[in-house]
């Protein structure tokens, strides 16, 4: 039996209709390996970041077993750091950025860089691809947030995102600025788009489905699964993968 990779966070966990149901059945990737006829691996977690679901695709692409990879990219404001705190020592910590926690609080005044993360998630899409491309592996993404991966990305957009480092910003010089928008530029512009389950954001595609505390449930999903097979059904021409 061919077999399915997903690495993502709570949009692709499914949760909470994981923590209301107990199971992930009504998720989206179950939704498309039971289409595909494809047996699951599912290492998508809730609040995991870019650097998480890096990792779980990477190892995934590595494994010759693993017919076909799918990443849906979370917010790259996430971060993680290792242990030195928290109650599981040894442990990888996911951080949001506005989480109220003193751990997550404190990580993010220390030590966040929006240019570093930002550009870390472009390279993170770039090494997918190359990998996939090097092991003839089906790999494929979805951006889950809007205004998260921006492939026509604006000076004045890439300055919001050095602003998230106030004292970083303040300290660069026009020039300085400008070769880092460049970097981005080059890196966006060495991204596969055709990779790319849709154009529109994960978040885009759902707008008119339900809910709840802010993720999608059974309705969401079950649009999102259909535009993944929809997706994979005119990239082969309806043969099977």
């Amino acid at each position: 039996m061919s077999t399915i990779l997903v690495s993502g966070d709570s949009w692709t966990s499914c949760w909470p209709l994981e923590a209301r149901l107990g199971h992930r059945d009504n998720g989206w990737p179950n939704l498309v390996a039971l289409k595909l006829n494809y047996r699951l691996i599912d290492k998508s977690r809730a609040g995991s970041s870019n650097y998480r679901i890096y990792r779980k695709a990477f190892d995934g692409l590595l494994d010759s077993s693993n017919n076909l990879v799918l990443v849906f990219l979370t917010s790259w404001t996430r971060m993680e750091t290792g242990s030195g705190y928290g109650e599981k020592p040894g442990r990888i910590y996911q951080h949001i950025s506005g989480q109220k926690t003193k751990e997550t609080e404190y990580v993010f005044k220390q030590f966040f860089n929006g240019y570093k993360n930002y550009t870390d998630m472009l390279r993170m899409i770039i090494s997918l691809q190359t990998i996939a491309k090097s092991q003839d592996t089906n790999c494929y993404f979805l951006d889950t947030f809007e205004n998260n991966l921006l492939f026509d990305i604006t000076l004045d957009k890439f300055r919001q995102i050095l602003k998230f480092n106030m004292v970083l910003y303040d300290n660069m010089d026009d020039c300085r600025v400008e070769n880092k928008f460049n970097t981005v530029k080059l890196l966006t512009a060495a991204i596969d788009r055709s990779m790319f389950i849709s154009k529109s954001t994960y978040q885009a595609l759902i707008k008119d489905c339900n809910l709840v505390e802010g993720h999608p449930v059974e309705d969401g999903h079950y649009k999102i699964a259909n535009v993944v097979l929809e997706f994979l059904k005119e990239k082969y021409n309806g043969k099977t993968i």
